[in-house]
Order: C-alpha cells, then structure tokens, then sequence
C-alpha cells in the first residue's frame, strides 16, 4: 500500500501514545488485508494518516481511541481477527449491537476500538458498502467529511478534523480528493442532513477566522465552493416537504454512548 510505505518515512513530534494508536491502526488494517477482510480507518487517526495539517504545531488534537468500518458479512470474521490480535470483545455491548457496530478494547485497558458494519450511525446514518474499497487505508476523504460534518454538536476535535481535510484535500471527484458532487447528492434527498451541513460549515468557518493557513487550500475558497455545490444540487420533494417543517422538529438522531 503506497499510503503507508510513504507514512512510514515521516517523522510525526506526537507524544508516544499517539504514535502507538496510528501504529496499531495500521498494524489492524494489514491484517485485516492479508486475511481477505474490508477494513477501513475513519475518525481523527485516519484524518492523521491523510493531513499534514493534522500534525502541524498548533492543530495537533488529542486522539483516545481508533474507529474503522467495516461488512457486516464479515463480523464473525472481524471479531476473531481482532481477538487474535489481542483486543478482548465488549460482549455486553457486541451482543445487543453487533449487527451494525462492535466495540473492542486492548487487553491493557489503554486502547479502545469501535467497528461500524456496514453503515456509520451516529447524529446521520451513511450507507458505507459500496465505499468500503475507494482507499487502501481509510474511508475515503468524502466520506472522512462527512462523518465529521455530520455531527450537530461538533467538538474541539471534530473542527480540527474538518480543517485539515479541508485545507489539505483537493475539492473534485478524482482518488484522494473530496467528492463535492457525492456531498451534494446526499444533502439533496435528506434536508436533516443539509441543515446540519450547513450548519457545520457557519460554525467551522467561525472557528477558523482567526486561525492561519497551514495547507495548500484557503479554507474559506473551500468552504464556499461546498457550499455551492450543496446550495446548486435540485431538492427532491421529500426535501422540499421536510424543510417546511424546519428546526420545529429535531431533524438528527442522538447518538448512543458507546461507553
């Protein structure tokens, strides 16, 4: 994997436990490969992996635990992949959620693990299937977006994420980029996940006013340049119907703690 032969050779001033995440992270994706199985990073370590921003002095975040996606077909298959690689189940929680989302935590306590299976659920639900394979190592950069746009409340972290994958990432459809044509689609069917879009982009613009420039991207050309292609894309009448209703019914789900 090209991604991570070039990763190898940078040397990241992260404190020792973050070095260890992204190690393991990568360590688990390889042998989730060489065993045939689809698994792919998501979260802040994969935003790690893809964004020079993410490892600047001033934009470095804190990173507590790994997420990956994966096939819900390949549970079983997952679930014995990670318990050879010395991570012990959550039975309580992988029994009552297994079908879409496994928890793991390694066997000294210090690291957690959270499998999504097929789709991401968290405030929006993305349908990951047929996505699972746009790159060696993480979810694609669109979808990498996506799952931090997605959150109605975003943390500190969350408006790290967006800024480096948008200052860092081109906007188009090619490999590696972000898909503002897929961004758009989605929010032109679902108006709860066009309010919270937009919703996020107003408040990561006013988070960043003040913040320098550190990748090849000005984060306000990007920013407009989304906002276009979600404002441009024609509403479908289930859109249209929704946002006569508007904020006067919560449009996104609340997410389970994961504990």
């Amino acid at each position: 994997m090209l991604y991570i032969e070039r990763s190898n050779r940078i040397n990241w001033p992260l404190m020792i436990t973050h070095t260890h995440l992204y190690d393991d992270a990568r360590r688990l994706v390889a042998a989730a490969s060489s065993a045939g199985l689809n698994l792919r990073l998501l979260g802040g370590i994969a935003v790690f992996h893809l964004c020079p921003t993410a490892r600047r002095e001033g934009m470095q975040r804190s990173y507590k635990d790994i997420d990956f996606a994966g096939r819900a077909d390949e549970r079983v298959a997952l679930q014995n992949l990670f318990t050879g690689q010395g991570y012990q189940p959550d039975r309580e929680f992988n029994l009552l959620n297994g079908a879409n989302r496994l928890i793991f935590r390694s066997t000294d306590g210090n690291r957690h693990v959270d499998v999504f299976l097929d789709q991401f659920r968290m405030c929006h639900t993305f349908d990951l299937r047929e996505r699972l394979d746009l790159h060696p190592l993480t979810l694609a950069p669109t979808d990498l977006l996506l799952t931090k746009l997605q959150v109605v409340h975003a943390t500190e972290n969350d408006l790290r994420d967006m800024f480096a994958l948008l200052s860092d990432l081109p906007l188009d459809d090619a490999p590696g980029a972000i898909d503002t044509a897929h961004i758009a689609h989605l929010a032109a069917r679902d108006w709860g996940l066009y309010r919270t879009l937009t919703l996020s982009l107003d408040r990561l613009e006013q988070w960043a006013a003040d913040r320098p420039a550190y990748g090849p991207y000005r984060l306000p050309d990007q920013i407009a340049l989304l906002r276009h292609a979600i404002e441009a894309r024609p509403k479908t009448m289930a859109w249209k119907m929704r946002a006569r209703i508007g904020d006067r019914v919560r449009w996104y789900d609340v997410p389970e703690e994961s504990g």
